[in-house]
C-alpha cells in the first residue's frame, strides 16, 4: 500500500499496540468451529475475514506480534501484550492472510462487508457440542471446503513429501 491510498479498513489487537490497515476488503468471512480456534478465542468458534496479504499494512507493533504454530499448515500470530488473536496465514497460499474479524475496526470501513460465507470443522470431533449452529443456510463443512482441501493435499506433496520436509 502507498503513502497516498487511502485505507479501506483498519483494525488492531484490544491493548491498542498493533495495528493494521488494508487496501481492499476481505474476500470472505469463515466462521471456523475447530478446537484451536475455539480454545484461543474462548468462544464457540472464531471468525476470520480473508485479504490478499499485500493488502495489509501493519501499522504499528508489528514487533509485537507472536507467532505460533500448531499444526504444519499455518502460522499464527498474537499480541504479545494482551494476547489478542490477529491472524492465520495457511503455508499453502501465502498471498492470502486471514485476519480475525473481531479485530477489525468496524467504525472504520465505509462500503458494505461481506456475509459470513462457510462454516468449517463443524464435525463431532471438532464443533462445541454445547453450541448449536443456528439454520442460517450458510455451507457447512466437516473439515475445510473440498476446493481449499484439494490445495492443502497438493501443497502437502510438494513441500512435506519425503526428503524435503
Amino acid at each position: 500500500m502507498t503513502s497516498k491510498s487511502k485505507p479501506v479498513l483498519t483494525g488492531g489487537c484490544r491493548c491498542g499496540n498493533i495495528s493494521y490497515s488494508s487496501s481492499s476488503l476481505p474476500d470472505e468471512f469463515t466462521n471456523c468451529h475447530c478446537q484451536t480456534c475455539r480454545k484461543l478465542s474462548g468462544a464457540p468458534f472464531l471468525t476470520f475475514a480473508r485479504f490478499p496479504t499485500s493488502a495489509i499494512t501493519w501499522t504499528s507493533g508489528e514487533n509485537s506480534l507472536t507467532k505460533t504454530t500448531y499444526s504444519d499448515l499455518a502460522d499464527r500470530t498474537h499480541c504479545a501484550g494482551c494476547g489478542s488473536p490477529i491472524s492465520m496465514q495457511y503455508k499453502c497460499q501465502p498471498d492470502l492472510i486471514s485476519i480475525t474479524a473481531g479485530s477489525i475496526d468496524e467504525e472504520s470501513v465505509n462500503e458494505t462487508l461481506p456475509k459470513v460465507s462457510e462454516h468449517i470443522f463443524v464435525e463431532k470431533k471438532e464443533k462445541a457440542g454445547w453450541y448449536e449452529i443456528p439454520d442460517d443456510k450458510i455451507p457447512r463443512f466437516s473439515r475445510f471446503p473440498p476446493r481449499f482441501q484439494k490445495k492443502i493435499e497438493e501443497w502437502k506433496k510438494v513441500v512435506l513429501a519425503p526428503g524435503l520436509g
